[in-house]
């Protein structure tokens, strides 16, 4: 008899992770400004908007596939359609080109060190347990797609 499939294990909702870094650097660059560079609001925005896109590009991917999008969640299918055949993580992409745009919008250190912390959380605490379990879940034809398909772009 096979255990009973809880997904990749991943805890904190990746959303969550990202909202809160992003607003942490958002205090910052509201109290204590260290400018790079002068704030671009509109494209900043524009980019922002093109990360949303893309996230709701591949939710709408998984949801076709009869996957729950939510990380905690085992998948019902591998998906390769899409956004995911450019990335294998097009939703976690999407939300660093959204922090991105905060990081172009505000002009400081802080858009950027929220960028940076971004990654390495999404990569270090989402994207390996994902890694993992779609292997185990997949096998083989995972295995064929992380040989296709870059990890973000």
């Amino acid at each position: 008899m096979n255990a009973p499939d809880h997904g990749p294990g991943v805890r904190l909702p990746p959303p969550v992770l990202v909202g809160g870094v992003l607003a942490l650097g958002w205090g910052a660059h509201l109290f204590l400004p260290v400018v790079l560079g002068p704030p671009l609001p509109n494209f900043g925005m524009l980019v922002v908007f093109l990360g949303m896109a893309l996230i709701g590009w591949a939710l709408l991917a998984l949801v076709q596939a009869g996957n729950d999008p939510r990380p905690d969640r085992p998948d019902a299918a591998l998906v390769v359609a899409g956004p995911f055949r450019f990335s294998r993580n097009p939703i976690y992409l999407g939300f660093l080109v959204v922090v991105l745009g905060f990081a172009l919008r505000w002009g400081d250190l802080w858009g950027w060190l929220a960028l940076l912390v971004c990654h390495l959380a999404l990569d270090r605490l989402v994207v390996a347990k994902e890694e993992a379990y779609l292997t185990t879940r997949f096998g083989d034809a995972y295995e064929a797609y992380r040989k296709r398909v870059r990890r973000w772009v």
